[in-house]
């Protein structure tokens, strides 16, 4: 049961992931943002300013932040699991699969570069 719980939760988990980089606006936008290093990835799985943010950015960040929250409370109720749960797992696998360049927040919560 439990094997199938984690199979099913990695499933969802890669299908919001695949949404995330299918909103070509957005992940255009959330690119360029991540590799000029004014957002970068935290292990919560959300995007947090590295630097003061400007309006569109702030508004950029805002918009990708409530699409992953959202995603990640709908995977929560379909597997029984916490949303924090999710956003833990969620926010390894963002970092994880990163591009070199991409500022993370380490345990430590500063910022570091891939």
């Amino acid at each position: 049961m439990a094997a199938s719980v984690i199979r099913n939760f990695s499933i969802s988990l890669l299908a919001v992931l695949a949404v995330f980089l299918s909103v070509p606006a957005h992940a255009d936008a959330l690119d360029d943002a991540l590799r000029k290093g004014l957002l970068g990835e935290t292990s919560r799985g959300y995007v947090a300013p590295v630097k003061q943010p400007s309006a569109a950015i702030t508004q950029l960040l805002n918009s990708i932040n409530a699409r992953r929250r959202a995603a990640y409370q709908n995977i929560a109720q379909r597997n029984g699991l916490t949303r924090q749960k999710v956003e833990a797992v969620a926010g390894a696998r963002v970092i994880q699969r990163a591009p070199k360049g991409t500022y993370y927040k380490n345990s430590g919560g500063t910022w570091q570069r891939k």
